[in-house]
């Protein structure tokens, strides 16, 4: 008797100590957050992020090297990330403040001269900040002053919604390029380019990171890559996740990952299709808007594109909802102002008696063919138009292969075009390859992005008046011209530069001044259409909540986007964790 009551006491301790242990073995299981981003693997993908080629992540950079602050879009106003102050000084200049007691992941802390390091060393790659930076100096040890030669909202922004780097890492580089801004030292100078060749060269070894998150070497792989925590970084007693996961890939190779369960959250875009199917198997989709979308391009060197009317026949002949449609389900919402600005940000910078007398360009297939008759333009036997000059209406359409929501939109257009009277040809190229024929000049039409993710419209206007016109995403890219349109621009207001109106938009702090530029740039775009606006892409991005726990999709944050995206902000604020 004693015996068996000894044996089932031993059993009793020994099932104890195993529950306890498997307890145990459950509290220690990381809590993981799945997403993804298409990453370079080493050795071509690398630590230097001055240098291209870089393993960059995207979004999910921020959890790495924290932006001094976060653009809080419903709210008109930044929240402080690794900035603890910030703001213009009376003398005309910014002052930020870092937060104290945060630490990079080789142990070494933060303190101001990491903001000196990063501006110092962005001087170098040509960071548009310098065009209105002179230079930056320490004030104490948390402490850097901005010494402007100007003061705007725009430069602002370019100021918090910067990365920060170590100086441990890039510290020799900034050093150096301090030297050389005092002495005024620029590109082409031969200082310069040794030390701009230096550091695109560079090659870390680790990446040391200040934020709650830290990418280690042997966490990467072809297939995914996994972000483990930085116990002294920002906001690492916040955030609710140990690790984040991040899925390398397009949207063909992470759409089974998505319906299998083991990618929770994408910024992808998803074909209706897919998108239905995420739906019927419960999966959440988050909808804010991304302040840009594909509009139809034209080389304005190409006759009669470059006639205004012809663009504007265009413009009525296609339909714009069911070309959204079709190419991003809900997700695809047809641009109504026609503008070259999100609908979303026209109401912020335009009084509403303007917005009412903006041509919204209904679908109008019989106003478009009268419009073109008006100009002497006639049908052949086969229904194809035929120009004033007897020439047939006929044009290839490019557009980047491995898009597939613009892919949809310009084949839809096609169709639509056609149908319509026009001999389009859609041909899908390489995406790179795709926007440098673009940038050369090379093409008659082309899908390309109309605005950007920015709260300023500067940014949006910039982007057909400057990076397809000439510029390229950076200097010396469009080395043919783009698509040469010509920015000096009659209008019912009169006569506007408007790549000029667009800089000088972003410029000062008079608002009133910039709301009226951009009034004249809303209605000069308006009634020209250098080029044309399809639909505006709203994100359809899968977020499974049975393992995500974060704000319903009505919420404000939602509304963020461009760099202040709102999901790198929910983990790095605790707003958003395990189900």
């Amino acid at each position: 008797m004693m015996k068996n009551l000894r044996t089932l006491i031993l059993l009793a301790v020994v099932v104890a100590l195993l529950s306890a242990l498997g307890g145990v073995a459950a509290q220690d299981e990381p809590t993981q957050f799945a997403g993804g981003w298409p990453y370079q693997v080493p050795p071509d993908g690398h630590f230097n992020t001055y240098a291209s080629g870089r393993l960059n992540m995207g979004i999910y950079q921020d959890l790495m090297e924290p932006p001094l602050a976060v653009f809080i879009w419903a709210d008109g106003a930044y929240d402080p990330m690794i900035a603890e102050s910030f703001g213009f000084t009376d003398d005309g200049n910014y002052t930020v403040t870092l937060k104290s007691g945060v630490t990079w992941s080789d142990g070494t802390p933060v303190t101001g001269q990491d903001l000196l390091t990063t501006f110092n060393t962005g001087y170098m790659i040509g960071w548009q900040i310098w065009n209105d930076l002179e230079s930056v100096e320490l004030v104490d040890d948390m402490t850097a002053q901005f010494n402007l030669s100007s003061q705007s909202p725009l430069i602002e922004r370019r100021i918090l919604t910067e990365n920060l780097r170590p100086t441990s890492t890039y510290g020799d580089f900034a050093a150096q390029a301090g030297e050389l801004i005092a002495a005024g030292a620029a590109s082409g100078d031969e200082d310069f380019e040794a030390l701009l060749a230096e550091l695109t060269e560079f090659r870390p070894e680790t990446f040391v990171a200040a934020g709650p998150y830290q990418l280690l070497s042997e966490n990467i792989t072809d297939a995914r890559a996994t972000l483990v925590k930085n116990e002294g970084g920002l906001n690492s007693d916040v955030v609710r996740f140990d690790e984040i996961v991040l899925w390398n890939g397009e949207t063909e190779t992470v759409t089974p990952l998505v319906s299998n369960g083991e990618l929770w959250y994408g910024t992808y875009g998803f074909p209706p299709a897919t998108e239905a199917a995420f739906v019927d198997q419960g999966i959440d989709i988050v909808r804010g808007p991304l302040y840009t979308g594909p509009g139809l391009y034209v080389n304005h060197t190409v006759y009669p594109l470059n006639q205004v009317e012809v663009r504007q026949a265009l413009a009525y002949a296609i339909n714009r909802e069911e070309n959204g449609f079709v190419s991003l389900g809900e997700s695809g919402v047809a641009s109504e102002c026609m503008c070259g600005l999100s609908d979303n940000l026209l109401p912020v910078w335009v009084e509403d008696d303007v917005i009412d007398e903006l041509n919204f360009y209904d679908y109008d297939p019989d106003l478009a063919a009268s419009m073109l008759e008006d100009l002497g333009f006639t049908r052949g036997d086969d229904g194809v138009w035929i120009d004033d000059q007897g020439t047939r209406m006929s044009f290839e359409l490019i557009f980047p292969a491995e898009f597939a929501d613009w892919a949809a939109a310009a084949e839809n257009a096609t169709a639509q075009l056609n149908e319509f009277g026009f001999e389009i040809t859609a041909t899908g190229v390489q995406f790179q390859q795709q926007q440098q024929d673009v940038y050369d000049s090379n093409f008659e039409m082309a899908i390309r992005n109309w605005g950007v993710g920015s709260p300023f419209p500067r940014d949006a206007y910039l982007q057909p008046y400057n990076r397809y016109n000439g510029q390229g995403e950076v200097a010396g890219e469009g080395v043919g011209g783009g698509m040469r349109f010509d920015t000096d621009v009659t209008f019912s207001g009169g006569e506007i530069n408007v790549f000029d109106a667009a800089v000088e938009s972003g410029q000062g702090t008079d608002l009133a001044a910039q709301q009226a530029l951009v009034t004249d740039l809303v209605v000069s775009f308006n009634e020209v259409l250098p080029a044309i606006p399809l639909w505006e892409r709203y994100g359809n991005n899968p977020l499974n909540r049975n393992f995500v726990d974060g704000p319903a999709g009505d919420d404000p944050i939602f509304l963020n986007g461009g760099v202040d995206h709102f999901m790198t902000y929910l983990i790095l604020t605790g707003g958003i964790g395990p189900a």
